[in-house]
């Protein structure tokens, strides 16, 4: 049972781990998918982008990272946008593969990492 007077949210920050291959793709996926400008974090093996509304992502690229199996049984992350169809066309035409959950009919799919990235509505029925 939970406490009812707390409110509990996810932030608008990601960090993701992976491997060293695969960081020319993912500052391609940045671009070409999330049309983000990718930013190397000086000091690290990190990329970093900020998208629309305030929230970030970044990867930090190491060779512990998961490979592409593992990352299925990682965490799933949601991106939104105000054209779902348009950005499937994006992850379709780069050719990223495509993720079927058993429950839901969302449209997943994966990135040059591996991770899972599940593609839904900015402000479905108008609201935020």
């Amino acid at each position: 049972m939970g406490v009812p007077d707390m409110i509990v949210a996810f932030g608008s920050r990601a960090h993701l781990y992976a491997r060293p291959e695969t960081r020319d793709p993912f500052r391609q996926f940045f671009i070409e998918i999330l049309g983000a400008v990718p930013e190397d974090i000086p000091g690290t093996t990190m990329l970093a982008c900020r998208l629309a509304e305030g929230t970030s992502i970044s990867v930090e690229f190491t060779a512990d990272a998961l490979d592409d199996v593992q990352a299925l049984r990682g965490a799933w992350l949601e991106i939104r946008t105000d054209d779902p169809a348009a950005l499937q066309g994006r992850v379709s035409a780069a050719g990223l593969p495509r993720v079927e959950h058993p429950v839901t009919g969302r449209f997943y799919f994966r990135s040059p990492g591996g991770q899972v990235w599940g593609i839904t509505e900015l402000h479905p029925s108008g609201g935020r």
